[in-house]
């Protein structure tokens, strides 16, 4: 299968547009093919060429490299086999889009919890923006409930890095967590752990969302920072 060839069919350019304007400062180029289009590419590579399909991606598009992220979550195997082609893909994560689509379908973290979040466990110290966001963002998909929910805001508190989509997973997530463990979020907020940016963010984020309760949100709001 030409690969390539396949993506440039399925490219639509105002959608290029469209998403250029959602990844500033992103220099790897994008070719516009939507989401639902890059799922059945990947699929149908699964199913041609099993793991050796990631061997006929390269990283000339944010497509390919989101190809790899996808695949990885499809393919079958053992929790070391997918944290061994984590490991290889994690480092080329190079902006939000790709990395929360790859985080949402590591479905490793559905059917392997304990192990997944002991792998993760690194990132949340790493320093490298899509590294922590990547433990971040599966972390808010994979374990934002019970009984993993608590020990997700532990590692929130301390953030290695305030690289902006580092701080922007950590607001997501504890608006995650609003919904589960209220008043943990609540209590966490109140111990003034985080930068200014991120913990107002977070808040916005909880105001935002349809699932946060509104007396949680209103409890939020109380606890804004202007300095």
């Amino acid at each position: 299968m030409d690969i390539k060839a396949r993506l440039a069919q399925l490219a639509d350019e105002k959608y290029r547009l469209f998403s250029a304007a959602l990844l500033p400062g992103v220099s790897t180029p994008l070719l516009g093919v939507r989401m639902p289009a890059l799922r059945q590419l990947a699929r149908e590579l699964v199913r041609r060429y099993g793991e050796e399909a990631l061997l006929h991606l390269t990283q000339d598009s944010l497509e390919e490299i989101m190809l790899q992220g996808i695949i990885i979550g499809l393919l079958k195997g053992t929790p070391q086999e997918a944290f061994k082609r984590a490991e290889t893909f994690i480092p080329r994560i190079n902006c939000w889009s790709v990395c929360d689509c790859f985080c949402a379908g590591f479905t490793t973290a559905r059917t392997h919890p304990q192990e997944t979040w002991e792998f993760l466990q690194p990132y949340f110290k790493d320093k490298r923006e899509y590294f922590f966001r990547t433990a971040v963002v599966t972390g808010l998909f994979h374990f934002a409930k019970p009984p993993y929910a608590a020990r997700l805001i532990q590692r929130l508190k301390t953030p290695p890095t305030q690289a902006f989509y580092a701080q922007m997973a950590v607001a997501w997530a504890l608006a995650e967590l609003a919904v589960s463990i209220p008043h943990e979020v609540l209590t966490f907020l109140q111990q003034n752990t985080l930068d200014k940016f991120t913990h107002n963010k977070a808040i916005q984020k909880m105001q935002e969302s349809f699932r946060v309760p509104p007396e949680v949100k209103e409890a939020a709001r109380a606890l804004r920072r202007t300095r």
